[in-house]
């Protein structure tokens, strides 16, 4: 098959979900359904159930719900693409794409490169448990037990020249492969091939799906480097890699990754339990790796080594995350040099309370500028007050704004009011705040939308704005009532009043004392007459829009909200009642549900 679309239809046919997701869980008949505890949460009584007929699952208790390439993508924590490709592979489903010679060489090659990897894996393995070596003594002296071993595929290269080469070469590879592979050596002035890890822990890298694509080795003796990974080549490139992430993409909650230097580190925590983390390649963290981060993970908790090589390269990550729209937090070692030494020194409690305790990437890089600064001079106090400054000057929330501020301002003792005037210049006004304001080069009646303040502070808040938004502009009514309808709308009020506006269009004005004729509440009017509009352009069509799609996306889960409320309703007395009825009835609801996560996909 050529076409995705005959592709997906063809996976989705031949995949049974039951079978598929028999693989993962335990699942029991019911009904017309099958049932199981869910694999997305944690639960002692199944709330987890797959329609067999619809092929779809759903789970009533956490909401997750969709077909069968949807479970493989959570489970697997895949794209939509490579979840596809896993399902067609399971089921014999061959995907031929119209490639020409050289895009299929290229492909052959890769595939080859990566079963070479898979052999050096196993033969390194195998060194390492086989005899009695100095990579088994190391990895054990650092306490790591065999298990933790076998899972990440620790092997050990022999103190020899060629004991790869001839292992590998053996198994019909020719040198030229290996080479270019980054296996072995040439050393061209006297010609001379030789394998290019020896004596060293080797520690094999996985790309995201779990293929073997390079190694890192750790030396076992005084030779430099102490760490040598494998070079670029087709199937391995380190910016576009991380350590680990074959495991963590499965361990990831609450859209949080923990970012770590080395293998070692990564490894220890892995073995204590703390499993959402990866780990860069021997070098500072890169855009690449960044924004395959910004695949799995909305927060990073950066835990470096303690010295000034690790705080540098903390810094660059900031930057390069911070860039990304990542949530970016530091975790305090204390008086440890990396995390290996300090979950073994403080235990996974510890560990886990340094977490929680990470503090914001601003207050970090203030907290570093400062050490640069003799703060019991006047002088330099000023000095680090402007440079904070810059630091604080990139946030975009103003209420962040105003939390590092007072931050700065209780740690060299000036005012608020000053450090404020440093960051914003001549936008900034004492009464009025900041730069969001109005100011001389914009239009008399039109100011700037602020938009957290209009879309950020409650379902029913947004949905009032809205209404007042009609009530105050003619021309802002007439689009408002081509996009909404009181389906759109969580209160009676805001229905009554939209229906009574679209039969009044005609209306330049509308007052509030028209509105008061309604059957409106008294607390509804009251906070509609509140609602400032002053910090809004009503010319601005686009600030319309982002409150108008709130309003929807707040009805929407409200709807499910409700629905899901129902659901556990009907299985908590589902004992009492015909079981293939309640099954239908469930599965009804889940159709809903699954629709209006459609509906909020699209907005």
């Amino acid at each position: 098959m050529n076409d995705i679309k005959d592709i997906i239809e063809e996976v989705k046919s031949r995949c049974d979900i039951v079978s598929t997701i028999s693989q993962y869980i335990e699942l029991k008949s019911s009904g017309i359904n099958y049932k199981g505890l869910c694999p997305f949460h944690g639960e002692k009584t199944p709330s987890f159930y797959v329609n067999e007929s619809k092929q779809i699952y759903k789970c009533f208790g956490c909401g997750e719900g969709g077909d069968v390439i949807n479970f493989v993508m959570k489970m697997e924590n895949l794209d939509f693409i490579d979840a596809v490709k896993v399902l067609a592979q399971k089921y014999g489903i061959e995907i031929n794409t119209n490639m020409d010679e050289e895009s299929k060489k290229k492909l052959e090659k890769i595939k080859k490169f990566q079963d070479i990897h898979t052999e050096a894996a196993r033969f390194y393995f195998s060194n390492l448990h086989t005899k009695k070596n100095s990579g088994y003594a190391y990895l054990r002296s650092r306490g790591l037990d065999n298990k933790i071993i076998k899972k990440f595929g620790l092997g050990y290269s022999l103190a020899s020249w060629n004991s790869l080469m001839d292992y590998l070469t053996s198994k019909g590879y020719s040198n030229k492969d290996l080479i270019e592979c980054g296996l072995l050596a040439h050393k061209k002035e006297s010609n001379k091939i030789y394998d290019k890890f020896r004596n060293r822990v080797m520690f094999p890298i996985f790309d995201y799906r779990g293929n073997v694509i390079g190694f890192g080795g750790r030396v076992l003796d005084d030779s430099l480097p102490k760490y040598l990974n494998s070079p670029d080549t087709i199937t391995f490139n380190k910016r576009y890699n991380l350590y680990g992430l074959n495991f963590s993409r499965k361990e990831i909650k609450n859209k949080t990754l923990i970012l770590v230097e080395g293998y070692m580190d990564l490894i220890s925590l892995y073995q204590y339990g703390i499993k959402n983390v990866v780990a860069t390649l021997g070098t500072a963290l890169t855009k690449e790796q960044g924004m395959l981060i910004k695949r799995y993970a909305d927060n990073v908790i950066i835990s470096y080594d303690s010295d000034e090589a690790g705080i540098k390269a903390t810094l660059r990550a900031i930057e390069i995350l911070s860039d990304i729209d990542i949530n970016v937090k530091v975790l305090n070692l204390k008086d440890c040099k990396d995390p290996d030494e300090f979950i073994r020194k403080y235990g996974v409690k510890g560990y886990q309370e340094a977490i929680d305790e990470s503090i914001n990437q601003i207050i970090f890089r203030i907290n570093n500028l400062k050490k640069q600064f003799n703060l019991n001079k006047d002088e330099d106090k000023v000095k680090f007050a402007k440079e904070a400054s810059k630091i604080i000057k990139k946030v975009k929330s103003p209420v962040e704004i105003d939390y590092y501020t007072k931050y700065l301002s209780d740690l060299i003792q000036i005012s608020i009011d000053s450090i404020k005037r440093e960051i914003y210049g001549k936008s900034y006004n004492k009464n009025g705040n900041n730069k969001y304001q109005k100011s001389k080069y914009i239009k008399k009646d039109e100011v700037v939308i602020e938009k957290p303040k209009i879309i950020t502070n409650g379902e029913k808040f947004v949905e009032k704005n809205l209404i007042k938004l009609m009530i105050e502009d003619k021309k802002l009514r007439d689009i408002i009532v081509l996009k909404v309808n009181d389906n759109d709308f969580l209160l009676d009020e805001s229905k009554e009043i939209l229906n009574w506006i679209i039969k009044n269009q005609e209306l330049d004005k509308i007052t509030i004392d028209k509105i008061k004729s309604l059957n409106i509440s008294e607390e509804y009017i009251k906070d509609i007459e509140n609602i400032s509009l002053n910090n809004m352009s009503l010319n601005n069509v686009k600030g319309v829009d982002d409150i108008i799609k709130n309003v929807k996306k707040n009805t929407l889960n409200e709807k499910m909200n409700r629905l899901l409320k129902e659901q556990k309703e009907i299985e908590k007395n589902k004992n009492n009642s015909d079981t293939k009825e309640v099954d239908g009835k469930i599965m009804e609801i889940a159709l809903k549900i699954v629709e209006i996560r459609r509906m909020l996909q699209k907005l």
